[in-house]
């Protein structure tokens, strides 16, 4: 028998199959285009042309760059991904916040990219980027990304939209009381 505020197993389920699923297929991603379109330096592949390629790319730093020049920080952002990782798991499942399944997806999809992306920084010493979004006609360029980087931002993204419309919880006062006409006698 379930106890009153316990996590469900279905809740449970759902942010394994995410954050592994989708670190998993980061993973394979990563390694399926390197080894096809060669390592970084190497002649990239037009999906879209003028518009999107798949260019292999090391990065030291975080999302788009950020402290690349840094030279430990591959190690500290391994060692951030491991501790926000536990902290994801602590607040989902010791405190219940799994109880709220739009926030169990928000952060399953930060656990899968910084899962993806602590493995390139443990086994690489550097994460692995691929896909290159830009626009040549109007001269727009981004960052090369991978996968994980859009996990992690899509989660972050859905915590932003969680944060300004929570869901509603019922409240004594808005539930309907029983009227004594319609209260059953005892």
């Amino acid at each position: 028998m379930k106890k009153t505020g316990e996590v469900p197993l279905g809740r449970v389920l759902l942010f394994v199959a995410i954050a592994l699923g989708g670190a998993l297929f980061d993973l394979w991603t990563k390694s399926a285009i390197f080894a096809s379109v060669g390592e970084p330096g190497s002649p990239s592949r037009s999906i879209v042309p003028d518009i999107l390629e798949l260019r292999t790319s090391y990065n030291t730093g975080a999302l788009w760059g950020f402290m690349r020049t840094v030279p430990w920080a591959a190690t500290m952002f391994a060692v951030l991904s491991v501790v926000a990782s536990v902290g994801i798991v602590v607040w989902l499942f010791f405190f219940r916040a799994a109880k709220d399944r739009r926030l169990t997806i928000a952060l399953a999809l930060i656990m899968a990219g910084a899962i993806g992306n602590c493995y390139d920084r443990l086994m690489y010493g550097r994460v692995r980027d691929f896909v290159y979004f830009h626009v040549d006609k109007i001269k727009f360029e981004c960052a090369i990304f991978n996968f994980a980087d859009n996990m992690l931002v899509l989660g972050a993204l859905m915590l932003m939209f969680i944060a300004l419309k929570p869901e509603a919880v019922a409240t004594p006062e808005s539930t309907p009381a029983i009227s004594e006409e319609a209260a059953p006698v005892s």
